[in-house]
């Protein structure tokens, strides 16, 4: 079952969307509806979502990788370019991991709530 489904299995829990820039703010009635889900498969799968968003910091290692290699070919401009990208996609990384830690932050919550297991 794709991690993407847990809407499927509780419809009562929030959307955070779909973007490649990051899930959504999370607002309070989105926590709120969370930590009154009951149901640990949806959860479970909520959280695995929002986990995924840790993938976007692959986005960095591009900027260096064809800077370099741009380089070494004698692509002067081609490695100013990329070395340039690295700026931004940190940022956009970083922004993305920001917001997907609060929405992982309220379902693990939840979760330790529901298993009685500590953070």
């Amino acid at each position: 079952m794709a991690s993407h489904r847990y809407l499927e299995l509780d419809p009562g829990l929030p959307d955070v969307g779909k973007s490649a820039l990051g899930p959504k703010q999370i607002k309070l009635t989105d926590a709120q509806a969370i930590m009154a889900s009951t149901n640990l498969l949806a959860l479970g799968l909520l959280l695995a979502y929002v986990r995924s968003y840790a993938a976007t910091a692959g986005a960095v290692m591009w900027g260096p990788a064809v800077g370099i290699i741009a380089l070494l070919v004698g692509w002067q401009t081609v490695a100013i370019i990329a070395f340039a990208v690295v700026g931004l996609s940190a940022w956009v990384v970083m922004e993305c991991r920001r917001t997907a830690r609060k929405w992982e932050a309220v379902v693990s919550t939840r979760i330790a709530q529901l298993t009685g297991s500590p953070l």
